[in-house]
């Protein structure tokens, strides 16, 4: 997955419609920052979502944000103090961890198991760790057409990520409450987003879309 790119998704629950999310990756000033949005109506409460990493050029994580927005609003951050040794956590309670192996958050652990080539691995997350175990490929249907996608099991959790040979992720899985929750990736994007100012400065890049 090399950016820019933007990714939008259709979200289930049971079957049901549920919403719809957009992962973007891009290319900032010392790394990259991948953002992902969603609005989600289901499980109930209806909730929205912004989550944000800003990873090194070797992608892993500086600073990472977490705003939910439902029956009340909570927003999470942490920093990865890499030179100092130490994870800052803010939120309801701050929180300082030793920063004695490079810690991964959720949304550069997406992003390192799109470059990821083996059959096992195991990162490091705040709090716990994250296991991903490769399974056989699987053929998905796209609306593009069919795509042999690589497959990874993640635990805790009991989530599923299907990625195409490129390293976009094309679909996640995860059981909630005794139903599966699914993101299915509907459009794919490539290049700098449009200027959101009136006045457009050089030359419009091209977007190729699928």
């Amino acid at each position: 997955m090399r950016p820019p790119v933007s990714l939008r998704y259709k979200l289930t629950y049971a079957g049901r419609p549920a919403g719809e999310e957009t992962l973007v990756l891009e290319a900032v000033r010392h790394g990259l920052r991948l953002t992902l949005t969603a609005e989600v109506t289901l499980p109930l409460p209806k909730t929205r979502q912004r989550w944000v990493s800003e990873m090194d050029p070797a992608g892993l994580p500086r600073r990472f944000v977490e705003r939910v927005e439902g029956r009340e609003t909570r927003v999470f951050e942490l920093e990865f103090l890499r030179d100092e040794g130490v994870v800052v956590g803010r939120g309801r309670e701050d929180v300082v961890l030793p920063y004695v192996v490079d810690y991964h958050d959720p949304l550069s652990l997406i992003y390192a198991l799109s470059r990821f080539e083996g059959a096992y691995a195991m990162f490091h997350m705040v709090g716990g760790r994250a296991y991903a175990e490769r399974l056989p490929d699987e053929t998905l249907e796209m609306p593009w057409g069919p795509v042999t996608a690589r497959v990874f099991r993640l635990r805790p959790g009991i989530g599923l990520v299907y990625y195409d040979p490129e390293g976009i992720p094309l679909r996640f899985t995860q059981r909630l409450g005794g139903h599966v929750f699914e993101a299915r990736l509907e459009r794919l994007e490539r290049g700098a987003p449009e200027p959101k100012s009136k006045e457009r400065r050089g030359r419009r890049r091209r977007r190729r879309r699928r």
